[in-house]
C-alpha cells in the first residue's frame, strides 16, 4: 500500500504501573506509521505515571522524530488525560490508544475506515475471557441499563481504541466540562460511526480490567452526570411507596385495626425518603462539580523530539 498524504496524530495516555509497556508500543507505532502516511505524531500524556515510565519516555524522545510527551500536574483520569491529548493533537485523523492493550497493527484498518463514510471508527473487544465472571455480569448488566434504559448510546464492549476525522475532533473540543468521557462523547455528538471488533492485546501480563472501585465510579458518573432516570425513578417509586402507606393506613383506621402493618410501612417509606435524599445529594453535588469555573487540567511540563514535521505544514482548526 502506498504511503498517504495525511497527518495522524495517536493520543496515548500512559498508565501509570505499567511502564514496560511503553517502549515496545512506540517501537510498534511508529514502524506502522511510517508506512502508512506521510506525517504523524504520537502524544503521550503522563497522568501521574511513575518515574520509571518517565524516564523511558525522555529516552524515546531521543530516538524517535514526531514524538509529543504531555505531563499532567497530578494524576486526573484516563479520560481527562485523553481530553488534554486530544486538545494538543493536530491531526487530520486522530487515534487514540491504550499502549498496554491496544494493538497497533490495527491502525491502518481504522484509518482505512475512517477515510470511507465513517467519522468515527471505534474498538469493540471480541471477549472478556479474562475477566472475572461477576466483573462481566456487571459490565452487561451496565450496558443494557445505559443503553435500554438512559438511552446514551455507548456501544456494548466498546473501548477507547478509536479514530476519529478532524471534524469529530473538534466537535469534541467544543464540549467543555470536568468529566468528558470519550466513548459517551462521540455517542453524543451525532457523527457517522463504525464499531471495528478485536481481540486485545495484553503487554504485562497484568489484569486489564478496571479496578472494582474506579468501575463503580465511572458507571455512576456515566449515568447520574449525564441522565436524571435514577433520580425519577426513585421520585416515583417513593409517591408510589406514600400512597400505599396512606391507602394501608385508612384501611386500617376504617376498621379499627391498631397493628403494627402501618409502622411497617412507615418504616419503608423512611427508609426510601433516606435514599430520595441521598441520590439528590448526589446529583447537588455533581451538578456543583460541573459548574466549578476551572480548567479540566494542569500541565506540569511538555517535551517534543527534535523534528515534529518533516516539512513546514499548516494544519488549521477552528476554536
Amino acid at each position: 500500500m502506498s504511503v498517504i498524504e495525511s497527518l495522524i496524530s495517536i493520543v496515548a495516555p500512559l498508565e501509570a504501573d505499567r511502564p514496560e509497556a511503553i517502549e515496545a508500543f512506540v517501537d510498534e507505532t511508529v514502524a506502522v506509521l511510517r508506512g502508512l502516511v506521510t506525517h504523524y505524531e504520537i502524544i503521550l500524556v503522563d497522568d501521574g505515571a511513575r518515574d520509571e515510565t518517565v524516564e523511558r519516555v525522555r529516552a524515546l524522545l531521543g530516538r524517535y522524530d514526531f514524538l509529543r510527551f504531555l505531563r499532567l500536574s497530578r494524576h486526573f483520569g484516563e479520560e481527562t488525560a485523553i481530553g488534554a491529548g486530544l486538545d494538543l493533537a493536530i491531526g487530520d485523523y486522530v487515534i487514540v490508544m491504550m499502549p498496554n492493550m491496544d494493538p497497533p497493527a490495527l491502525i491502518p484498518e481504522f484509518f482505512e475506515r475512517a477515510r470511507g463514510d465513517t467519522d468515527i471508527v471505534y474498538g469493540i473487544r471480541l471477549h472478556r475471557k479474562n475477566e472475572p465472571l461477576w466483573y462481566r455480569a456487571g459490565a452487561h448488566l451496565f450496558y443494557w441499563y445505559i443503553n435500554s434504559v438512559v438511552k446514551a448510546g455507548i456501544p456494548e464492549d466498546s473501548t477507547q481504541y478509536r479514530c476519529m476525522s478532524r471534524q469529530v475532533v473538534n466537535a469534541i473540543g467544543q464540549i467543555r466540562g470536568p468529566d468528558q468521557y470519550l466513548r459517551l462523547l462521540t455517542s453524543y455528538i451525532g457523527f457517522r460511526k463504525e464499531g471495528l471488533p478485536y481481540a486485545p492485546i495484553n503487554r504485562t501480563g497484568a489484569p486489564t480490567n478496571r479496578p472494582k472501585g474506579e468501575a463503580v465510579r465511572l458507571a455512576r458518573a456515566l449515568v447520574m452526570d449525564h441522565s436524571t432516570h435514577p433520580l425519577r425513578t426513585v421520585v416515583w417509586g417513593g409517591v408510589a411507596i406514600a400512597l400505599v402507606n396512606a391507602l394501608v393506613v385508612m384501611v386500617g383506621a376504617g376498621r379499627g385495626v391498631d397493628g403494627d402493618r402501618p409502622t411497617i410501612h412507615g418504616a419503608l417509606a423512611f427508609v426510601v425518603l433516606a435514599g430520595m435524599i441521598a441520590l439528590v445529594g448526589e446529583y447537588v453535588g455533581g451538578l456543583s462539580q460541573r459548574m466549578r469555573d476551572r480548567p479540566a487540567y494542569y500541565v506540569r511540563e511538555e517535551h517534543t523530539s527534535a523534528v515534529l514535521l518533516r516539512e513546514e505544514r499548516k494544519n488549521v482548526v477552528s476554536e
